[in-house]
């Protein structure tokens, strides 16, 4: 079995990934996991008022619903998966994820709206030391 890791930023970047790996031939039986990365709107970042507590809950609750949307498209097509959260600095999460050790394979989807983030992607995958495949 092949466990495949898709840490995304939002919910277009993962669904693209999905239609991708989706998309390619099957080997093997497949195992993937689904990273939502957020970063919680804080006190000073917007212009209204949130508690810690209430930002971190509102940046669940949207990353989950991402998580959902992307997990349905796998189920559908009988590809177990499972789904995980992560709140902090993308950079700093997205850069621990690809080098981490119980998956075989990254797929990493450049958000098309920020094309900058992209490119430093590019820079996480050359840096790993398993399979990153960019998803643009």
């Amino acid at each position: 079995m092949v466990r495949v890791l898709i840490p995304f930023t939002d919910p277009e970047s993962a669904e693209r990934a999905v239609r991708r790996l989706l998309d390619e031939p099957r080997r093997s039986a497949l195992e993937v996991e689904l990273l939502a990365i957020v970063e919680p709107l804080v006190p000073g970042k917007v212009p209204i008022y949130l508690t810690r507590r209430r930002a971190d809950s509102l940046a669940r609750a949207a990353a989950q619903s991402w998580i959902d949307r992307a997990g349905a498209q796998l189920r559908a097509r009988g590809v177990p998966c499972r789904g995980f959260v992560a709140l902090g600095r993308p950079k700093e999460l997205i850069d621990a994820a690809v080098n981490r050790d119980d998956v075989d394979r990254v797929l990493l989807p450049a958000p098309r709206r920020f094309p900058a983030i992209g490119r430093r992607r590019f820079h996480f995958a050359r840096a790993s030391h398993r399979p990153v495949t960019i998803v643009r």
